[in-house]
């Protein structure tokens, strides 16, 4: 009985430590900022992807350690309320006044989402979390234990209260850089979700990239009876540009005409775009909240499901490799060589090649590889070569960059 009666005890305080230590995180969505390590299982944003967060608190958004203490350092997103006077700045959604919605439609104050999904499980632990070899027959009833912050970003989604009177808000939607699948789909749900989700029933879509801000008597009033086809379309409504950008003519012109809900739609240089028009907003004290949606065919943002357009390219690929197969098939000795896009991430190539089941070589920019000596691509070809008859290679473009440096 003293045997069982002091595992009970040691047990307990092994729970007790472990209770207060978190150990694995279980992540929804988010819209995170690029620099994270990834690979083709776990996403590798561009270089420059989303620009970097502009304020970071520290949050107790899961378990605590010792006293309590917080174990999540939270990228804060900043509020319009920060810096711009919102009358009633709380105001419930119309989404929660519907019937029959679920608490699960909707995002908690204090909901985050972990940079980090698959993780050790004692990573959490700083040294002296470390069990001791004596843990089980010392007499000690308590551990000093302090985790690690981990780094987490604020969920995104609906709240159940929000900042403006849907019936006093004007919206604008912008697209920028290159044509993308998918942007005209974008266009339609966000008039769509705006006006029956949420009853903002003024929404502009600006032409021609940044530029179309200079010139707002071109813009486009969007309704339903405007946007309900136009998913079936390629390209975008309201056309697309690159550069045009001037900061103080562009929030000149959302004041002038009103505007307090911003979307932009658009890459790398978009979204650095839509930082300096946010920062300029906060600097006037404007009650303007800019919102952007990414735009990448490579599906370089971490921890989201896919990027629009990603599986529509995924697609094109497939067709151009199953081309260049059977271009091999007919000489003998042949080589094919398919360049997909994937300037810093092989999603592309990885999943049309995989999709295809003809490819003998994926070079993606996450993995590296050389070419000459036991285990190079040049024998690996040509082991193919003299096995087939042929051989189907598939190269992110980004592929082999440490080989372009040397």
């Amino acid at each position: 009985k003293e045997l069982i009666s002091g595992m009970k005890n040691k047990l307990s305080r092994l729970a007790v430590l472990l209770s207060t230590t978190p150990l694995l995180v279980y992540a929804k969505t988010a819209f995170l900022p690029p620099g994270w390590p990834g690979s083709p299982t776990a996403r590798r944003p561009s270089s420059s992807a989303v620009p970097p967060p502009r304020a970071e608190s520290k949050a107790a958004a899961g378990g605590s350690g010792k006293g309590g203490g917080e174990v999540w350092k939270v990228r804060r997103v900043p509020r319009v309320s920060d810096w711009a006077p919102v009358e009633d700045s709380s105001r419930t959604s119309p989404l929660s006044l519907k019937e029959k919605v679920p608490s699960s439609w909707f995002v908690g104050e204090n909901d985050a989402v972990a940079v980090k999904v698959q993780v050790d499980a004692l990573e959490t632990l700083d040294e002296s979390c470390v069990l001791p070899d004596d843990f089980f027959d010392s007499d000690e009833e308590e551990m000093e234990c302090e985790p690690e912050l981990r780094e987490a970003f604020v969920m995104a989604g609906p709240r159940r209260d929000i900042a403006f009177d849907p019936e006093n808000c004007r919206a604008a939607i912008v697209t920028c850089g290159g044509l993308c699948p998918g942007l005209n789909t974008v266009i339609r749900e966000v008039v769509m979700c705006l006006r029956r989700q949420y009853g903002v029933t003024e929404t502009y879509g600006v032409r021609e990239g940044y530029r179309g801000f200079l010139k707002p008597e071109t813009w486009m009033r969007l309704d339903e009876d405007a946007v309900k086809n136009l998913h079936q379309q390629g390209g975008t409504m309201l056309g697309s540009s690159r550069g045009g950008h001037d900061t103080n003519a562009i929030v000149d012109a959302l004041a002038d005409r009103g505007v307090n809900l911003l979307f932009v739609v658009g890459g790398d240089g978009t979204l650095r775009g839509a930082a300096k028009i946010a920062d300029e907003v906060e600097a006037r004290g404007l009650p303007i909240s800019v919102a952007v949606i990414p735009k990448t065919i490579d599906n370089d943002v971490p921890i989201i499901d896919r990027t629009f357009g990603f599986e529509t390219a995924v697609e094109a690929a497939r067709d151009a490799i199953d081309v260049a197969n059977v271009e091999a098939e007919g000489f003998p000795n042949c080589l094919g060589v398919i360049k997909v896009m994937g300037r810093n991430s092989g999603f592309i190539a990885m999943h049309s090649a995989l999709g295809c089941c003809v490819a003998d070589l994926c070079l993606v920019p996450e993995v590296d590889f050389y070419f000459d000596g036991p285990g190079g691509i040049a024998d690996h070809v040509y082991e193919r070569i003299l096995r087939n008859g042929k051989a189907v290679l598939v190269v992110a473009e980004g592929a082999g960059q440490k080989l372009m440096e040397e």
